[in-house]
């Protein structure tokens, strides 16, 4: 007779056995996963760490073929002695990349905080680059001299990210079998022309980039460079120090760009040629550059007819107002619908506002005094047919402030909001009492920022 209990509901509890209930108990679930999805998972670990976690599970042992990716990195070997410790990684990376040598990966990740024999980092990227891996990323603590062709022709690689490297390359490149790189980053690295290029041009090629950012990135032997880049949507350079590098025009030929972002110290000068640009953030720090340079340099930054532009100035007021001329020689922003700006003058604000007819919504940051205030004749035409949104990101209770809030209450006829930020009560009451033209404006102010 069954004496097994029952439960509310009139079923029959069934017992497991002893083996039943330490398997529901302590089960495993990773090892059910299928093999590709345990190598997927070993392959976010550095390669170091992926080898000590799969000896742990005898499902795991023979897993390694599965692995996706090798992230080889010297700061996971610690030793007291520095020769050891980089003898055993070089060893170590011999052994994986002989043991691996056959691929199946898609991405290799190289990190090397230690100086290494040049030789060494060579073999080993021209190792992982004939396995035809799809991502490279090398890391480096000291620059390390190539030729372009030691990354140039490998045609399966889609994403190319190298830090301080000092790569030489020919006059003219056509980078035919970089057929599938989609996304180039390059940290810290020299690209200089050969001997031999008389012209001071190069011109690269990139048939099916789509994505291209530089941090301190610098050009040597040249004097113009020139990207085909069809494809090209994303385009971000930065500079964080000044280069005593000679100076070089980059001119990009992208139809389908979408999106621009410049930060950092007045160097190159950039070019863009393309049909329609969506947004571009622009930021300018201050350096021994004359006020006619920096002049030009913004107003061919300035001359790429995006629909969004942030601009944010961090440079002398002085400099700012010496450049102020250079501002009239720019054609109208035809496309431009947000505008956000760091730091503005009036005089400066109009001049822009003059070239913005279908602005839609305004930010300014800091307001600085100009000798100007907002009291013009001149009205454009954003304020009298398109401009909606106004935001104060700063304090507006000094005179300058309120000079741009009233003469925008007073000659924006389509005004939706206007929101102040760290508004004092006095201020508050001055705006309130300011003329308006549109009657649904409404005003908002708020302490935080």
């Amino acid at each position: 007779m069954d004496s097994s209990p029952i439960d509310a509901f009139g079923r029959r509890k069934h017992k497991l056995s002893k083996r039943q209930k330490s398997n529901k108990e302590g089960q495993d679930l990773t090892s059910n996963l299928p093999n590709h999805v345990i190598g997927h998972i070993l392959s976010f670990l550095p390669t170091k760490e992926a080898i000590h976690t799969s000896v742990l599970s005898k499902r795991w042992l023979y897993l390694g073929t599965f692995i996706t990716g090798l992230n080889f990195d010297d700061r996971d070997f610690y030793y007291s002695s520095c020769t050891i410790r980089k003898k055993s990684f070089i060893d170590f990376v011999d052994r994986a990349l002989l043991h691996w040598n056959s691929g199946g990966f898609q991405s290799v990740s190289l990190a090397l905080l230690e100086t290494y024999d040049s030789s060494c980092i060579k073999k080993w990227i021209s190792v992982v680059l004939n396995l035809r891996i799809k991502k490279l990323c090398v890391n480096l603590q000291n620059e390390l001299a190539v030729s372009s062709d030691a990354f140039f022709k490998c045609r399966f690689l889609e994403e190319l990210i190298l830090n301080r490297f000092a790569i030489t390359v020919s006059s003219f490149v056509c980078l035919s079998s970089l057929s599938s790189l989609t996304i180039l980053k390059l940290c810290r690295t020299k690209i200089s022309c050969d001997s031999s290029n008389e012209s001071e041009t190069l011109t690269l090629n990139f048939p099916a980039l789509r994505k291209y950012e530089t941090l301190d990135c610098t050009w040597s032997g040249v004097k113009s460079v020139t990207l085909q880049v069809p494809l090209l949507e994303v385009v971000s350079i930065k500079y964080t120090s000044v280069s005593r590098d000679s100076h070089v025009e980059i001119k990009f030929y992208a139809s389908r760009l979408t999106k621009f972002c410049y930060s950092g110290f007045v160097l190159d000068t950039i070019l863009l040629d393309t049909d329609s640009l969506a947004s571009a953030d622009i930021s300018l720090y201050n350096n021994e550059k004359s006020l006619q340079e920096i002049g030009m340099f913004v107003s061919k930054l300035l001359s790429i007819y995006p629909e969004s532009l942030k601009l944010c100035v961090c440079i002398k007021q002085f400099v700012l107002a010496g450049s102020k001329h250079h501002f009239t020689d720019i054609p109208p922003f035809g496309m431009l619908s947000y505008l956000e700006l760091n730091f503005v003058g009036c005089e400066y604000l109009l001049s822009i506002l003059l070239k913005t007819p279908c602005l839609k919504t305004l930010v300014l940051k800091v307001i600085y005094f100009d000798g100007m205030l907002m009291d013009f004749a001149t009205v454009p035409h954003c304020l009298l047919h398109t401009l909606k949104v106004l935001k104060f990101k700063k304090s507006v209770g000094h005179v300058r402030g309120l000079s741009i809030a009233k003469y925008i209450l007073e000659n924006g006829q389509v005004l939706e909001r206007i929101n102040f930020c760290l508004c004092s009560k006095e201020a508050q009451e001055k705006v309130l009492s300011f003329k308006k033209s549109s009657t649904s404006v409404i005003l908002e102010f708020s302490t935080e920022l």
